[in-house]
């Protein structure tokens, strides 16, 4: 089924419904504007009646999760024992009480059903192409029978996996013009928000890896995290990898965002930002969106204005890696550092 939206006006429980896949779901029972224990008298006894009755008391969410239900009636199709996720959240007024619950909820029940999910865990999730583990993961955000249909135009809207995972939330979620717009074309919120923790958890765990040992001493495990970082990258960006005196990454961090061909960097907020963090050596990094692996002349005279102000605090440049289509070039291998 398709989540349901409602908005909960009182603990004893006027529900307005915002979408229809409740009713679809559950079947009509004259929901909206009905006291839920007059609508689904079989679910107070099952425990549901107390989550929104302490949310309401609380004022802080209640979430519940795979809960078993058994409804005394259900649509042609729909099982009788349902599993249930539903999230309770306080609405406040103006004088800081709470006025309503926003309430949000999806049938679970079927969930680990889907054919792609019954071939991964028979065959093994590797033998997924990247449009069905982009499918798979959908559906499980959303358990959206659309779920294939998106992730095709998603991986022919970004190009690879890659692009759909750096992609932009608002570019996740309006993947053609909006006069073209179809229900299978847009991306919720949900599970817009879904691909970009995808994309953060796995961040994380590169950079975790880099963090352990000095940069130096892994220099292609380095490359690799920024070029996964900064390939699919649609706007050229300049970061800035701050180092402990044992090359031990302290912060790895933005300083600069721009446009397809341009980040305006400024000496005094990267050599401000070292000292802040006690560092001792950097190393600069930007990307190509072009995928151009020449390095500009304005690339040299950044570098060279940033090296001069840090050397004057016996900060040592280090490096400066370009991340330019499926290559990362750096400036000690072309020969620019050290200054001459």
């Amino acid at each position: 089924m398709r989540s349901f939206i409602a908005v909960l006006r009182g603990p004893d429980h006027v529900f307005e419904f915002i979408n229809s896949a409740h009713r679809d779901a559950f079947g009509e029972r004259n929901l909206i504007g009905r006291a839920r224990a007059d609508v689904f008298t079989e679910l107070n006894d099952q425990g549901f009646a107390e989550a929104p009755r302490k949310a309401f008391r609380t004022g802080e969410p209640v979430f519940m999760r795979d809960k078993s239900a058994r409804f005394d009636w259900s649509p042609a199709g729909q099982p009788l024992q349902r599993r249930l996720d539903i999230s309770y959240e306080p609405m406040w007024d103006a004088r800081g009480k709470v006025c309503g619950l926003f309430v949000q909820g999806r049938d679970v029940t079927t969930l680990g059903a889907h054919p792609l999910e019954q071939r991964a865990r028979a065959q093994g999730l590797d033998l997924l192409t990247d449009t069905e583990l982009l499918t798979l993961f959908l559906y499980h955000g959303t358990l959206d029978t659309d779920s294939a249909e998106r992730a095709e135009h998603l991986i022919r809207r970004f190009g690879t996996l890659r692009g759909v995972l750096s992609a932009s939330m608002p570019s996740l979620q309006q993947i053609v013009p909006a006069r073209q717009l179809t229900a299978a074309q847009s991306v919720p919120t949900s599970a817009a928000l879904h691909i970009k923790l995808a994309r953060e958890l796995g961040r994380r765990v590169l950079f975790n890896k880099i963090a352990a040992k000095p940069v130096l001493a892994s220099s292609s495990a380095v490359r690799a995290y920024l070029h996964g970082l900064l390939e699919a990258e649609p706007r050229e960006k300049f970061m800035v990898m701050f180092l402990d005196r044992s090359h031990r990454l302290i912060a790895l961090e933005t300083m600069a965002e721009g446009s397809v061909s341009h980040a305006p960097v400024y000496t005094r907020e990267v050599i401000r930002r070292a000292v802040e963090l006690s560092a001792s050596g950097l190393i600069l990094v930007h990307n190509h969106p072009s995928g151009r692996d020449t390095i500009s002349r304005a690339d040299i005279d950044v570098t060279a204005q940033i090296a001069r102000a840090a050397a004057v605090l016996e900060i040592e440049l280090i490096d400066h890696l370009v991340v330019a289509g499926p290559a990362v070039i750096g400036f000690v291998e072309r020969g620019l550092l050290p200054l001459r």
